[in-house]
C-alpha cells in the first residue's frame, strides 16, 4: 500500500463520525477551540520562563495538535456535550441552531399565499384552515405516483433547484433525507416522506399559484413546508399523521418543537421550534 494511502486510511480510522462531519456540534466545537486556545497560551507562558524564543513555537504546536484532535474526534475535552448542555445558556445554544434568513425578496407569509391562491381555505364547519378538497385530491394522487418512482422524484427536485436530474443523489439517514448534487447539499428534509410530500405538491401548486415560477427557491421551500402541516396521512405508509408538542434532544441541548409525525412508521413530516410559554398563552 502506498504510504500516502496508508496514512489516509489511518487518519480515517481515527476519525469519530458520531461527532464530526454533518454530525459535528458547533457549540461543542467552539467551546473546545476556546479551551485549545487557552491551553496554548498557558503552555506558551510556562515555556517562556525557561526559553522565550522557543515559547511561541510550543504554543502554536500545542494549538495545532489540539485543533487536529477536535477535527478528527469532535472534541478535545471528554464529556464536552454534557458540559455544554449544563453550563451554556439556551440563548447561546439557540444562536448556533439558527440558519441564515431566507432572502425571499418578499415579506409574504407562506400561509397567506396558500390562502390567497385557494389551496388552503377557512372551513367554518370545523373552525380551522383546511386544504381545498380539489387540491387535496390532486396532491394525494401525485403522492401515490412519487412514492415508488425515484426517477420522477429526482426530476422534480432537479427542476425545483434548476439543476440536472442526473446530478441529483438522494441519501437517507436516521432523522434526515438529503438531496445532493456534485457534492453540495441541495435540500434537506426530516424524512423521505417529507421529501415525497414536497415533490408531489409541486405538480399541483404550479397549477394553483400563477406566480409560482417567479418565487424564490427558499420561499417555495417554506411554502411546501407549511403545506405538510395539513397532511393527515403519511406519504410513504398511509399511516395517521399526528400534530403534537415534542422535545428534540441533540448532544448538548434540548429544544421544544411542534411536530407532525406518522404514528405508524414514525416519519417526521414537519418540525418547528416553539416557545412553550407563548404556546401556553395561545
Amino acid at each position: 500500500m502506498h504510504p500516502v494511502t496508508r496514512a489516509r486510511a489511518a487518519l480515517l480510522a481515527v476519525k469519530n463520525p458520531t461527532y464530526t462531519g454533518e454530525n459535528r456540534c458547533i457549540p461543542c466545537t467552539v467551546l473546545n477551540l476556546a479551551i485549545a486556545g487557552g491551553l496554548s497560551v498557558a503552555v506558551g507562558l510556562i515555556t517562556a520562563r525557561s526559553d522565550g524564543g522557543f515559547a511561541l513555537g510550543v504554543a502554536v504546536g500545542t494549538f495545532v495538535f489540539a485543533a487536529a484532535v477536535i477535527y478528527f474526534r469532535g472534541f478535545l475535552v471528554p464529556g464536552t456535550p454534557r458540559f455544554t448542555k449544563r453550563y451554556f445558556p439556551d440563548r447561546v445554544l439557540a444562536f448556533f441552531d439558527k440558519a441564515p434568513a431566507h432572502a425571499t425578496g418578499s415579506v409574504a407569509d407562506p400561509q397567506d399565499v396558500l390562502l390567497e391562491v385557494g389551496i388552503v381555505v377557512d372551513d367554518p364547519s370545523v373552525g380551522d384552515l383546511v386544504l381545498d378538497p380539489a387540491f387535496e385530491r390532486q396532491w394525494t394522487r401525485s403522492i401515490a405516483q412519487y412514492r415508488s418512482n425515484e426517477s420522477a422524484l429526482k426530476t422534480t427536485l432537479a427542476d425545483l433547484a434548476r439543476i440536472s436530474a442526473d446530478a441529483i443523489e438522494l441519501e437517507e439517514r436516521p432523522h434526515a433525507f438529503t438531496a445532493w448534487a456534485d457534492g453540495e447539499r441541495v435540500a434537506n428534509w426530516p424524512s423521505r416522506a417529507a421529501c415525497i410530500a414536497d415533490a408531489a405538491a409541486v405538480d399541483s401548486v404550479t397549477e394553483w399559484d400563477p406566480t409560482w415560477e417567479e418565487r424564490s427557491l427558499p420561499f417555495k421551500a417554506d411554502l411546501l413546508g407549511v403545506l405538510r402541516l395539513f397532511l393527515e396521512t403519511c406519504p410513504t405508509c398511509d399511516g395517521t399523521v399526528d400534530l403534537s408538542q415534542d422535545v428534540v434532544e441533540s448532544c448538548c441541548r434540548r429544544r421544544d418543537v411542534v411536530a407532525a409525525t406518522c404514528l405508524d412508521c414514525n416519519a417526521r413530516l414537519f418540525e418547528m421550534d416553539v416557545d412553550l410559554s407563548t404556546l401556553g398563552e395561545g
